[in-house]
């Protein structure tokens, strides 16, 4: 299963257009990258906890994960299309919007390092949270989505 993380600011879409936005993702990763499961993972960063021109920010980070060795051309197809689409449901402008489309390997090291900058209680403290996410999306079939801070 790939993985996709987003970090969004919290409160900034109604639940609405994160149904909307993650209907978006997965069709666009279909369409152009792999008919394979793709896990979603909605980050709600609190007021106060990211910032552009030192302003509370409104930007949305889209993480992808993809095959290594992914072409070029279907890359910028995937996240042409995405852009587009999630600029049309958030009114969002380019320099908001910040898509990557990163290969297993590096997608692998990038997931990893952010467990081990955790304290081993740290981790378990997040594999719970996570679990219990999963399990709370399954049952309401929302998008799995939490408040990183542990």
């Amino acid at each position: 299963m790939r993985k996709a993380l987003i970090a969004i600011q919290a409160e900034q879409f109604s639940e609405a257009q994160i149904q909307t936005l993650d209907r978006l993702i997965h069709a666009n990763y279909a369409q152009h990258v792999s008919d394979e499961a793709l896990l979603t993972i909605w980050n709600h960063l609190p007021k106060g906890q990211a910032f552009t021109d030192y302003k509370d920010s409104q930007s949305s980070m889209i993480t992808l994960e993809c095959p290594n060795g992914f072409a070029q051309e279907k890359r910028v197809r995937m996240l042409t299309a995405l852009e587009s689409d999630w600029r049309a449901t958030t009114g969002q402008n380019p320099h908001e919007v910040m898509l990557a489309l990163v290969e297993q390997d590096l997608f692998g090291t990038l997931f990893a390092s952010n467990q081990q900058r955790l304290s081993w209680m740290g981790r378990l403290n997040l594999i719970v949270k996570m679990i219990k996410s999963i399990v709370h999306a399954r049952l309401s079939g929302s998008p799995v989505s939490f408040n990183p801070n542990l």
